[in-house]
């Protein structure tokens, strides 16, 4: 049986999302129990689109984090398709939506990503703190807060000492001079043995870097630090009220496409991966990575899906793109159970004015490597709210792939050469989709005459360097 009877979080739902109607049918509708073809037919009836629904509730609300999705898919498919005490993986976790949900309804979690900034915010999302060490914390940020507002001496030497001089671009001296200080007062804290409150207030610096980043030099600092993490452990300590059995919960800081969970270990796996040609995460948390001391270069190497290379031909990005995230699934297709759910999330976009489906891909990808696609959802999303790239802009829907693990993949994710074959057919299926109807960009532009037919050389040249651009960068 699917699904448990307990509704969600101990009966404490209309506190956390209020008392909409359909936000309470919503959660009966998923709580109860279900035969496994009872639970599929269960997903026409709930209204994806889930306007107006709270979803920024307990410590959802810790990050900004760009492209994210609600916290009501992932528990869609937790409530119907897991019971307590499964494991639930998500390969490209992000801020940690899936995690924190699966937290939250006392399932395992595995949150995987190789953005490290990703893995920290899931990790302090999920790892309730004391109040003691909230108040061992509050005495060493007092101290910080009284020394920042009288020390502006040592402003230059910090400018000198930052992880990187890229930093000192965008910020003025006397912020630069205050977040240092900040860092330095959370290097202490971790000195002294805390290492959940080290991580807590580098997810509160990463936060503060970014509303500088998006408002600008005219923001208090160490104000908005010090908000950040009242706010924080607010949320942690309405957290700790709700979840009774604390589940175990594992961040990864690795590659979707060697993940490193064990065999048949994952009961549901629920994920939204990047979107080709749509949105350069490393960009977007340079600032942040950069100020944290991560290694922005190696994470700006490996993602995937990113558009700062293959200027010439953007369409190699499609063939990279679909190779990385083929092995992607045959990885998740290693470690899932067998009949169980995996769930991929995305949404369209677009190469030189051709909509991309990455779905529709997804699904053939699918069928040759042990899933059977189930169901496409549709749903539509706020399109202020989900933006991408220059190239693609705000989104405004989104398909939701259910799959289910009938076989182990014939061969592991490592094989270029099947990697190769399969990208291949799907590079070539994709021009001759394209010369049949003539395709328009997520934007609704649709490509000249001459635009169409170097398009269809520039596929065409694409797939003669499959075999060089689907391998892993060393």
């Amino acid at each position: 049986m699917y699904g448990c009877e307990k509704i969600l979080y101990n009966n404490t739902q209309s506190t956390l999302f209020g008392e909409k109607t359909t936000e309470q049918e919503y959660l009966g509708l998923v709580s109860k129990q279900y035969t496994f073809s009872e639970a599929i037919s269960v997903l026409d009836e709930v209204d994806w689109d889930f306007k107006d629904f709270a979803t920024q509730y307990l410590t959802h609300r810790f990050h900004s984090y760009p492209a994210r999705f609600i916290p009501q898919i992932p528990l869609t498919f937790i409530k119907l398709f897991t019971d307590e005490g499964d494991t639930v993986l998500d390969p490209f976790c992000g801020c940690g939506t899936t995690i924190v949900e699966s937290f939250l309804n006392n399932r395992n979690s595995i949150g995987n990503d190789f953005n490290p900034l990703a893995t920290l915010i899931s990790k302090v999302k999920t790892t309730l703190v004391d109040e003691t060490e909230f108040r061992y914390l509050n005495r060493k940020l007092s101290v910080m807060k009284r020394y920042l507002d009288l020390d502006y001496k040592r402003v230059e030497d910090r400018a000198e000492h930052l992880p990187n001089r890229k930093i000192s671009k965008i910020f003025n001296k006397v912020i630069i001079s205050k977040l240092e200080a900040i860092r330095e007062t959370l290097l202490e804290v971790k000195e002294e043995g805390h290492d959940d409150l080290y991580d807590l207030g580098r997810t509160a610096l990463s936060s503060t870097i970014w509303a500088l980043v998006e408002n600008g030099n005219g923001v208090n600092v160490d104000d908005l630090f010090l908000r950040k993490v009242k706010s924080m452990r607010e949320r942690l300590n309405e957290t700790a009220k709700v979840v009774k059995n604390i589940p175990d919960v594992k961040t990864i800081n690795g590659d979707s496409r060697k993940l490193e969970v064990e065999t048949d270990s994952i009961d549901l796996i629920v994920t939204s991966p990047p979107y080709v040609n749509a949105l350069d995460y490393y960009r977007a948390h340079m600032y942040n990575m950069l100020w944290l001391g991560m290694d922005f270069d190696l994470f700006r190497k490996h993602e995937i899906g990113g558009h700062s290379h293959f200027i010439a031909n953007r369409f190699r990005l499609l063939s990279e793109y679909l190779g990385d995230m083929l092995r992607s699934m045959m990885e998740m297709n290693r470690v899932l159970t067998k009949d169980k759910i995996c769930v991929i999330v995305v949404g369209n976009s677009s190469l030189e004015y051709e909509l991309i489906e990455s779905h529709r891909f997804f699904a053939e990808m699918a069928g040759r490597i042990g899933f059977k696609p189930i169901k496409t959802i549709h749903r539509n999303i706020d399109k202020t709210k989900k933006y991408t790239s220059a190239d693609v802009g705000k989104i405004d829907d989104e398909y939701i792939l259910v799959m289910q693990k009938t076989e182990d993949a014939e061969v592991t994710a490592d094989d270029d050469n099947f990697i190769s074959e399969i990208v291949t057919e799907q590079m070539t299926d994709f021009s001759e989709q394209i010369k049949k109807v003539q395709g328009t960009s997520i934007r609704g532009r649709m490509p000249t005459k001459e635009r169409l037919l170097k398009n269809i050389d520039r596929i065409s040249d694409a797939i003669e360097t499959i075999p060089q651009d689907i391998k892993i960068k060393v």
